[in-house]
């Protein structure tokens, strides 16, 4: 599957709704504590060998009789990891595999339009990273049968400490939600969490007998949806998701929960947006 062009499109309309874009990578917008090649003057130190004679301060050198070297601010460029689950289950219902894919082109454009240099990383069995370009162009599949923890656990060497980070997710394969989010939070500069559902995750129907497949285990189980096995599986999956929102509060990130029955631009005016992950690019 691929990513919509309408959601690169639709992301230029947009911006990272972070609090605090943290400083990190390459050239580019933001002042950083560094020095580097930036039109901003820093300072001044002695000069060494093998330094650039054209940074040279020569009235410094007339007033002083020292040789010194000026220094540049630093610039630098924010950068925004996006995140997103590779599992099966990611893939139960073709809207939820398609509204993935379409927040992630998403976001990259809106990371993209905040200044940021946004980094995709498919955390499928083997983690790994895909360029906006090659995203656009073959999408992802979901085959992964891997848990979201386990996943996330394989990812950590391709990211980059003290990035934004946003994880796309239904988060449905069994997990510790304060050791998940503890474990991103300690090395992210910014970080949200977007959980998605399809319809009858949501709300499973009533009154229908299921086989229900476990997507990464295969194992599987007949069940009969009456009224109060519909209950139990909402009241679990409540606890679930609160759980998740209570510790992305507690470490100060963001946690939305999407149905995929909306369209993206819907989701953005009145979840997203309200949600703080986005703010309108004017």
């Amino acid at each position: 599957m691929r990513p919509a062009p309408d959601a690169f499109a639709l992301g230029e309309s947009w911006k990272l709704g972070f609090a605090h874009v943290p400083p990190r990578g390459p050239a580019g917008e933001r002042v950083g504590r560094g020095t580097g090649s930036s039109l901003e003057f820093h300072d001044r130190r002695s000069y060494e060998p093998g330094d650039d004679v054209r940074h040279l301060d020569w009235r410094a050198y007339a007033r002083t009789d020292t040789l010194l070297v000026r220094q540049w601010r630093e610039e630098v460029l924010a950068r925004c990891e996006i995140l997103v689950d590779g599992s099966r289950s990611m893939a139960i219902d073709e809207r939820k595999a398609q509204l993935a894919l379409d927040l992630a082109a998403l976001f990259s454009r809106a990371a993209v339009e905040s200044g940021a240099e946004p980094a995709l990383v498919c955390l499928e069995d083997v983690p790994r990273p895909v360029s906006i370009a090659e995203f656009g162009r073959d999408g992802m599949s979901f085959e992964s049968r891997s848990g979201i923890a386990e996943a996330l656990r394989a990812a950590s060497g391709l990211c980059r400490r003290g990035a934004m980070t946003v994880v796309i997710s239904d988060f449905l394969a069994p997990h510790e939600p304060r050791e998940l989010v503890t474990s991103l939070s300690t090395r992210s500069g910014a970080l949200a969490f977007v959980q998605l559902l399809s319809e009858e995750e949501a709300a499973p129907p009533i009154g229908s007998a299921r086989r229900m497949i476990d997507c990464e285990s295969g194992e599987t189980l007949d069940l009969v949806l009456d009224e109060s096995t519909v209950r139990r599986y909402l009241e679990r999956l409540a606890r679930l998701t609160d759980a998740l929102a209570a510790e992305a509060r507690r470490a100060g990130a963001l946690f939305v929960t999407l149905q995929a029955t909306e369209p993206l631009e819907r989701l953005c005016r009145e979840r997203l947006a309200p949600a703080g992950l986005l703010v309108p690019s004017s």
